[in-house]
């Protein structure tokens, strides 16, 4: 980022959680805290950490977590003694004003907690809590994942959406913004079909 010089002197030490190009970063430094592995870092080097994450982290797991998850899908790709690792986790979220929004996120590992009668190749859905972690892979950086499963049920593997479905659902979602109706439309019925059959 250019200008992190000013830019951390600025708001150092406030409790402020600043939306920049790639990300955010959070200045709070009782949010260190919350960051899983971070226990001996300090607050200089948990700055520069989140610099350094910016547009590397999961972004659809960032998105739920600054609004509202609605619920979790995937396949289930490997298993260990004490985690299990899905191939993909499809996301289901709600933004304040109401709206919903899907994503994707590849290869998530989480605790096998929850998921012991399950095997690879099982779909399933759940719901879990996003939290922020230190990833140590190459270099330290923070990253959201999952935790604490809740509710997890089988499913059959069609229920999960395909790379299409998703594609759709992104570009309905900015012909939606765009609309000259969208302030007028409950994002339930579209308003452009209502008048087009009207017409």
């Amino acid at each position: 980022m250019d200008n992190f010089r000013e830019f951390k002197k600025a708001n150092y030490g406030k409790k402020v959680c600043a939306f920049v190009e790639g990300g955010v970063v959070y200045f709070d430094p009782d949010s260190l805290k919350e960051v899983v592995g971070a226990g001996n870092m300090m607050y200089d080097e948990y700055l520069d950490t989140q610099i350094r994450s910016l547009g590397k982290y999961r972004s659809g797991f960032e998105a739920c977590y600054f609004n509202f998850p609605m619920g979790f899908k995937g396949q289930i790709e490997k298993m260990t003694k004490n985690t299990v690792c899905f191939k993909r986790v499809f996301i289901e979220g709600m933004y304040a004003d109401g709206t919903m929004f899907d994503g994707k996120e590849e290869h998530v590992w989480m605790s096998k907690s929850g998921f012991e009668s399950f095997q690879v190749g099982d779909c399933v859905e759940f719901f879990a809590e996003i939290y922020r972690y230190v990833k140590t892979g190459n270099g330290k950086l923070i990253d959201y994942s999952l935790r604490n499963p809740e509710g997890i049920k089988k499913i059959a593997n069609y229920k999960l959406p395909s790379d299409d479905d998703l594609v759709k659902q992104e570009v309905k979602q900015i012909i939606c913004e765009t609309c000259f109706l969208s302030e007028q439309c409950n994002k339930v019925f579209c308003m452009r079909s209502l008048k087009n059959r009207r017409t």
